[in-house]
């Protein structure tokens, strides 16, 4: 299965999350739920190859 890591970060560069997951629909559904705290989010995918 393929899947695809997520960074999460504030503005100022603080971590806030990381997930992996391979579907878009959840990855945009946790994001938008710190977005509404942390709006200018830094988010970098990458493929998770463990």
């Amino acid at each position: 299965m393929e899947l695809t890591r997520y960074r999460v970060d504030d503005a100022d560069g603080t971590f806030l999350d990381e997930f992996s997951t391979n579907s878009e629909d959840f990855a945009r559904e946790r994001i938008g739920r710190i977005r509404k705290y942390h709006p200018n989010l830094t988010v970098t995918e990458t493929p998770d190859n463990d």
